[in-house]
């Protein structure tokens, strides 16, 4: 099974209130949609939270954990949630922009010299996935299978991509990469002169109260993350997963192990006005561009997909979103959207990839809009 600073001057930990707050209305609406989404797409479990300026006001889970051995799926169940790992290592990458540790303009050799082609491109690039770093690469399934070994620091897993040729000349074409994700987890490091994990643990996870995030290692979620299936037949038979299996040499690519209720305290980062500046909020919420001046193909920021939405028909403009998904093959499905502006959020995971998954992602914004107060947001 899957395994698993800021603002000197802030002395305090700035938390998302653990305190579920939902009104019997919004609990019976959105458990009956989580159980229409989990007959549909015949989900082992679904665990589903929102978030509300700082308060999650929902945070349920229904199905199963393990089916085998009868485990309910609660809201404190973990899942490998892909990359998803990619905004928290934005968030921790905005940090250092706000503390200038970092410039995203700078080679990336300014802070991590190997390969060699580090000096080709910058920081911005490499976030935004300009650099040309290869994603699908042989010796990814080799650390994720057959090698399988706790990776303790990102340099340690360059191996998976660093004998690899770039695909393009950076900052001319985008190419989503996790390999290139394994990268920046390293630039961090070297710009936060510590750890990556421990960054991370500081910066953001302990900041935000996400208690049950943490590096998908070979002693991590022991007690709380879900059995994970690969298939489901007919006869209505899930398949297990994999389980001798690592992931833990993606760091900020893929490399964590979570739940919803941690994603949407981490959305508080987006726009809690004692975390991050509004010059590297604004960041996060524009699409980083080629050297020709082009956008690139899909809206990616800092480590964000960004988006528009509308709250209501009768709206006239749309609103900027953050959002993104994870999934961990024939594994786990997770994805988190915010609404900066109305200061909200969802997240949901679950235990099994479906056929057209990516659906669901809809419906959770739909779920996620009747949750807000149009009108808090108008302006």
């Amino acid at each position: 099974m899957l395994k698993k600073l800021l603002i000197s001057m802030v002395t305090f930990a700035i938390t998302l209130s653990t305190k579920v707050v939902a009104s019997p209305n919004l609990n019976a609406s959105t458990l009956n949609e989580m159980e229409s989404i989990r007959s549909e797409y015949n989900l082992p479990s679904l665990s589903v939270a929102i978030g509300i300026k700082d308060e999650i006001v929902f945070a349920q889970a229904i199905g199963y954990a393990d089916i085998n051995n009868s485990r309910l799926a609660s809201k404190d169940t973990q899942y490998s949630i892909g990359s998803l790992a990619k905004p928290m290592t934005g968030l921790a990458l905005a940090s250092l922009i706000d503390s200038e540790k970092i410039s995203l303009k700078s080679p990336v050799s300014s802070y991590v010299k190997t390969p060699k082609y580090t000096e080709l491109f910058n920081v911005e690039e490499l976030a935004a996935h300009l650099a040309g770093i290869p994603h699908d690469t042989p010796e990814r399934n080799i650390a994720e299978f057959e090698e399988v070994k706790d990776h303790k620091k990102p340099i340690d897993a360059f191996y998976v991509f660093d004998k690899h040729p770039l695909l393009f000349e950076p900052g001319t074409d985008y190419k989503y990469s996790s390999n290139g994700y394994i990268l920046l987890s390293a630039v961090v490091e070297a710009a936060a002169n510590t750890d990556f994990v421990g960054f991370l643990q500081q910066s953001l996870w302990s900041k935000f109260g996400m208690e049950n995030t943490e590096l998908d290692t070979s002693v991590a979620g022991l007690k709380n993350e879900a059995m994970y299936y690969s298939d489901y037949s007919k006869n209505g038979t899930y398949i297990e997963s994999v389980k001798h299996r690592d992931r833990s040499f993606l760091f900020g690519g893929g490399g964590f192990i979570s739940t919803p209720s941690d994603l949407v305290k981490m959305a508080q980062a987006t726009y809690d006005n004692s975390y991050l500046s509004y010059k590297v909020k604004k960041l996060l919420v524009t699409p980083i561009k080629m050297r020709n001046g082009k956008v690139n193909s899909e809206n990616y920021s800092l480590g964000w997909r960004v988006g528009k939405i509308k709250l209501m028909d009768t709206e006239k403009r749309k609103r900027t979103v953050l959002h993104h998904g994870g999934v961990t093959d024939r594994a786990s499905n997770a994805y988190l959207l915010v609404i900066p502006e109305c200061k909200a959020s969802i997240a949901f995971a679950t235990n099994y990839v479906p056929n057209n998954f990516w659906r669901i992602r809809g419906r959770m914004a739909k779920l996620l809009i009747s949750n807000i107060d149009a009108n808090t947001c108008l302006n």
